[in-house]
């Protein structure tokens, strides 16, 4: 996420819903290659094993974002359900994959 100018925010938004929490979420992407090289440090990340994404600044890019909707969580919404266990089309739990 890009850290804004204050260096206490990111760029970043939320949707929220009563009872489901998080529907969507979507921020901005650090652009930046000398800040990237500095929050990795910050993070304990060294730089060389993202060396790649990192290189995709190399050039310069222009600033873009993204966002991403939970599926599940929007049916969940739409119906009015009560447990997401309930619309998830292809359920998932401990000890059922057959490997």
């Amino acid at each position: 996420m890009k850290l804004d100018d204050d260096g206490k925010t990111v760029s970043a938004a939320d949707i929220l819903v009563p009872k489901i929490g998080e529907i969507i979420g979507g921020s901005q992407r650090e652009h930046r290659k000398d800040v990237l090289i500095e929050r990795c440090i910050e993070s304990g990340l060294d730089p060389k094993h993202v060396w790649w994404y990192i290189d995709l600044r190399r050039y310069g890019t222009v600033p873009h974002a993204g966002f991403g909707l939970g599926f599940e969580r929007l049916i969940l919404f739409v119906t009015g359900l009560d447990n997401i266990r309930d619309v998830i089309p292809f359920p998932r739990w401990g000890g059922n994959a057959e490997f």
